[in-house]
């Protein structure tokens, strides 16, 4: 049987024309939808929501009927956004993976500090698997890797306030306090606003994709460095440049699309936990249930990267919205108020792919669960 890996790249390069093709519909597909969105920037029941701020500022309320939020616009658009960005980012880690060459003589002075850098970025496990596997012949682990690195540093870029790590805990946790007593839309407000006027007191509309994509290069290149290549983030930089600034533009893109524009409901873009036990309600296997059934029975498949993209929406709902919402069977959950939908499920890589691939005897431990080395 022809190996994963190999199956894997070849399955990749031949696709590769279609998703350049896929990409450019996905793009001219959010122009579109975006320039909608402009065009109708105040829904109908935001519009609802104003009127009625008004009639109590003045004393003249009057009963308006429940509205429900319509989102469908809106969730065309985010779909669409987290769609071309989980192409994006699978184009250049294929593109990478393939120019992937093993160097004669590596700098040991770069991998010790390239493996400290990748195991905060793709978990111990993978750094493990990265530095102690000849990737030459089947260089599949890299480009799990990457994309795994990209999705996360792009996830972090879509669910920022104003890119300060120090001040993230700072928003949510008063974001969250509001959710409790406030409604959905006085908390996307301030929601829009806190994001808006921080980033504009902090970069006074200052392009950030350049810096976001160099410091994507130096990522890239701590994952080859530590799987035993010579390339360097200028050498990414010198090729990729192109690549890494549409990814971060589209990362950016997001996050102020579902930061500061949308106010009707919430959308949170999903990254799963590295060892978090393999949910399928909650996530997809990348290999669509062929890697779950690798390794020794009894082994409890847990997630070794995150490959795509996921894609939540929230709303805070009145009681009978909630109620209604529930009897609809819409495949939402409720708490506190607040209801969520799983719009699309991340994509996963599952910590049995190293027996699928004949890395670990089926009578040894899951990598996750083996204590990596120093």
């Amino acid at each position: 049987m022809e190996g994963l890996a190999r199956a894997e790249l070849t399955r990749k390069d031949a696709a590769l024309k279609e998703k350049e093709d896929e990409l450019l519909a996905q793009r001219e597909q959010i122009r579109d939808l975006h320039a909608h969105l402009r065009d109708e920037r105040v829904a109908p029941s935001e519009s609802a929501h104003a009127s009625r701020v008004a009639e109590e500022a003045s004393g003249q309320l009057t009963e308006l009927p429940a509205v429900h939020p319509p989102t469908s616009t809106f969730d065309d658009v985010v779909l669409h956004m987290v769609r071309t960005l989980n192409l994006e980012i699978s184009e250049v880690a294929s593109q990478v993976t393939n120019a992937f060459r093993v160097a004669e003589t590596p700098d040991p002075d770069r991998v010790t500090p390239a493996f400290d850098r990748a195991r905060e970025a793709v978990g111990p496990v993978m750094a493990e698997l990265l530095e102690t596997i000849q990737h030459q012949e089947d260089p599949i682990l890299i480009d799990i890797a990457l994309k795994a690195d990209m999705v996360g540093f792009a996830a972090e870029i879509a669910s920022a306030w104003d890119f300060q790590h120090q001040s993230k805990s700072v928003f949510t946790g008063v974001y969250k306090q509001m959710r409790r007593s406030e409604s959905q839309l006085a908390c996307a407000q301030w929601r829009s606003h806190a994001r808006k006027y921080s980033k504009q007191r902090l970069y006074n509309g200052r392009d950030l994709a350049t810096g976001f994509a160099h410091q994507l290069a130096e990522r890239i290149a701590d994952l080859l460095t530590v799987a035993g290549s010579s390339t360097s983030s200028d050498d990414i930089c010198a090729t990729y440049t192109s690549h890494l600034e549409t990814i971060v533009r589209t990362a950016l893109e997001l996050q102020r699309t579902i930061g500061e524009e949308v106010t009707s409901c919430d959308y949170e873009v999903l990254v799963v936990r590295i060892d978090e036990v393999y949910d399928t309600a909650q996530m997809e296997d990348i290999y669509n249930g062929e890697i779950v059934a690798a390794g020794p029975p009894g082994i409890v498949p847990r997630v070794l990267s995150t490959v795509d993209l996921g894609l939540r929406r929230s709303e805070k709902v009145d009681a009978a919205t909630e109620t209604e919402g529930a009897e609809d069977g819409a495949g939402a959950g409720a708490e506190d108020g607040v209801v969520t939908t799983m719009l699309l499920k991340p994509k996963v890589v599952l910590d049995t792919i190293v027996y699928e691939l004949g890395l670990v005897d089926e009578e040894d431990p899951s990598p996750s669960t083996a204590e990596p080395s120093a």
